[in-house]
């Protein structure tokens, strides 16, 4: 059975029913028809568990998730749906994947899947209608949920930007904790070359002031050399030892009786 309908890019729905439904199990079509989509969604997925081979049941679930606004969804049943055999079925897989990226703002891809339906279906109007319609005007307004991506991005970029604030906050006043460090060691370190300039400079005073106070030569005289004084002090010694022995030499001859000896 294949029914079509406008939407804002119109698409083909066909359902194939099993016989189990028949026999009075609930009908995902009847509640597409009701558009109670997500009835319609968790029957196809009963009827998937049941018959894993019915390949058409993806597509209709791409249907139903594409009405409940849920493009992911809607397009990972479309891309299951790419096995069918039957070419018309098959296009119309292509012209629905076209319009789910559309309604994503993914123009180019949108293009890409109504040309695939065109190669297959080259007699499609609505397909043609809509490839010229991108190719001519821009594409639609972003849905809520681009809206809500969009704000999340906005969000983690102030909160990194707020974290690179604190990095750099940071990052400032180790700077200026490391500068005042600095400059106290060098504060130290000046004042201990004072300290020793002036230790030095102390010390020297003390050395004029001994100098200072050293005899000095009157003017006129001339300044006497240590080792001359030596040999001056050497030569009045050896002096006075001389004089000495020859006092002890007049004292031996009178007391030996020489002196006192008178000539005839």
């Amino acid at each position: 059975m294949i029914n079509r309908w406008s939407h804002k890019v119109p698409f083909v729905l066909f359902i194939i029913l099993p016989l189990s439904f028949a026999l009075g199990q609930s009908n995902p079509e009847a509640a597409f028809e009701k558009q109670d989509y997500k009835a319609a969604v968790e029957a196809w997925d009963q009827m998937l568990k049941e018959n894993p081979d019915l390949k058409d049941i993806h597509y209709n679930q791409g249907n139903a998730n594409y009405r409940l606004g849920d493009l992911d969804e809607a397009i990972s049943a479309y891309e299951q749906a790419l096995s069918v055999k039957e070419r018309d079925a098959l296009a119309d897989v292509y012209y629905n994947l076209g319009n789910a990226y559309l309604n994503k703002q993914e123009v180019d891809k949108a293009k890409d899947f109504y040309k695939q339906a065109l190669r297959l279906r080259p007699s499609d109007e609505d397909a043609k209608a809509n490839l010229e319609l991108l190719n001519h005007m821009p594409p639609p307004p972003p849905q809520e949920q681009d809206s809500q991506q969009n704000q999340d991005d906005q969000e983690k970029q102030e909160n990194q930007e707020q974290e690179e604030q604190q990095d750099s906050e940071s990052q400032s006043e180790n700077e200026d904790q490391q500068e005042e460090q600095e400059q106290n060691q060098d504060q130290s370190e000046d004042e201990q070359q004072e300290q020793e300039q002036q230790q030095q400079d102390s010390q020297e005073e003390e050395g004029e002031q001994d100098e200072q106070e050293q005899p000095q030569p009157s003017e006129g005289e001339e300044e006497v050399d240590p080792e001359d004084m030596m040999d001056a002090q050497q030569i009045l010694d050896a002096l006075k030892d001389r004089e000495t022995e020859n006092m002890r030499e007049q004292i031996r001859l009178k007391t030996s009786g020489k002196d006192n000896e008178k000539d005839w």
